[in-house]
């Protein structure tokens, strides 16, 4: 951060007042409510969509029943209150010097759905600076945990100590009224904003052997802190690259790990324990894990075949793999049916920022050759796939791998960034009331007798 955020030259304020977090949320309640009555009294009969025998046999993918304040997804990418990533990158205020979306603001946004003043963004800022801190106890406790754990299980368990000092939990046991739990429900997500990085931070130092005495400096913005914790404080296209990366996945709607936080926190599970949950999620190779098998897959390609494979050699690598039913990771994706628009930005990240290192330049060389031609080959080979392109996750562990972050703390720190998004969607639940998520099940047996009716 250090110093006062740049506003952007393509929108024009007219509220500088800096007004907290806490306010700008308050003054949408009344509208969004109102809405959610409109809803649930006008129209609560009203069909959406016909439920179909693969809707849910297929784990209920292409069904829209799960409602989602915080973005749209579809086949042709994620918008956010109706805007594109794009659209936000250049609306949204940058730190001095930052090329890059703020994580600060466009958290600001996804709260609620205004575009922040650089006061405002200062005041938020700061406030969750002031919270990245944890209790003595809490400490004892994380710097007791055996550095053979995962690092990911490191993170879950320590989320799950600090359940204890929900507000959230407090609030509810003390009996507060239920249209005011959104606002201890957000006292409990700003410092999740501080302490979820800072969690991360500290296992990473504690594993590589580094200092777990380090702070959070009010002086500066989440990405640069979070690097200052592992070492990277002077590199600074990696700071520039956290705050992209954690602005392009805040929040990607009801994917695995936030459906699993949505639908414990449906039942009014504290934060902690429900961001926990989300990253118990991420784990599986089909959803975040994906990552850091990307990454691996690449690594092996180049050991192979090196930095500067034919197209033909490509073909055949990645048709023996195929051919012995293995996942190629980085490809397609369970919504989108276009290239993932976050590798458009990711690929302008390489483009403005190239690497001296001629190591890094040739594995991420290595990953574009990969991303032009491997779609070419998954669309032939692979019958049924609906969207063979590169998604976010071909390219964004790619380029922290070369950057020098290890492929096993990659889940842990895109869990600062999912995290952190996902407590916009909480906090709204709990604003609007809604209900705990309670679908019905059946059996094969009972929905063959429905069909066949």
């Amino acid at each position: 951060m250090n110093g006062t955020v740049n506003g952007s030259a393509h929108e024009n304020h007219t509220n500088g007042t800096g007004r907290t977090i806490f306010d700008a949320v308050s003054a949408r309640i009344p509208s969004r409510a109102a809405l959610a009555v409109k809803l649930m009294t006008k129209y609560r009969d009203s069909p959406i969509q016909e439920v179909t025998v693969e809707n849910v046999m297929n784990g209920m993918r292409g069904l829209q029943c799960i409602l989602w304040e915080i973005s749209e997804t579809g086949a042709t990418g994620i918008r956010h209150h109706g805007k594109s990533l794009q659209e936000l990158e250049a609306l949204l205020p940058k730190w001095p010097g930052s090329t890059q979306m703020s994580p600060e603001a466009m958290l600001w946004y996804l709260y609620t759905a205004t575009v922040p003043t650089p006061a405002e963004v200062q005041t938020f800022a700061a406030e969750i600076s002031a919270r990245a801190e944890l209790p003595l106890e809490a400490q004892t406790f994380f710097d007791s945990l055996p550095t053979n754990i995962l690092p990911e299980a490191q993170v879950i368990m320590m989320l799950t100590f600090l359940s204890q000092y929900s507000k959230f939990n407090t609030a509810v046991s003390s009996g507060v009224s239920k249209d005011e739990l959104w606002r201890y429900s957000l006292e409990d997500a700003l410092d999740v904003a501080g302490r979820i990085p800072l969690i991360v931070g500290r296992a990473y130092a504690k594993g590589k052997g580094l200092s777990t005495k380090a702070g959070f400096s009010p002086s500066s913005d989440l990405a640069h802190n979070f690097a200052r914790l592992i070492g990277k404080d002077s590199d600074l296209d990696f700071i520039e690259f956290t705050r992209l990366c954690w602005c392009l996945y805040l929040d990607h709607g009801s994917s695995v790990s936030s459906h699993a936080m949505r639908l414990v926190g449906s039942a009014w599970s504290e934060p902690y324990t429900t961001i926990a949950t989300g990253i118990v999620g991420g784990t599986g190779p089909l959803h975040a894990k994906a990552i850091a098998d990307s990454v691996n897959f690449n690594l092996d390609v180049m050991s192979s075949l090196g930095a500067a494979p034919t197209k033909d050699e490509i073909f055949t690598y990645v048709g023996n793999c195929l051919t012995q039913g293995q996942i190629i990771p980085g490809y397609g994706h369970a919504l989108l049916r276009v290239p993932d628009p976050r590798l458009e930005l990711l690929r302008r990240f390489l483009d403005t920022h190239p690497s001296s290192d001629p190591k890094v330049h040739s594995f991420l060389s290595l990953i574009r050759n990969m991303n032009d031609n491997v779609p070419d080959l998954l669309r032939e080979r692979v019958r049924g796939m609906k969207n063979p392109h590169p998604n976010g996750d071909a390219l964004n562990g790619c380029i922290l791998h070369a950057y020098g972050l290890p492929t096993e703390y990659l889940l842990c720190f895109f869990a600062c960034s999912r995290a952190m998004g996902f407590m916009s969607q909480y906090i709204w639940d709990r604003a609007l009331g809604l209900s705990m998520e309670r679908p019905l099940s059946l059996t094969m047996d009972e929905l063959l007798a429905k069909v066949q009716k």
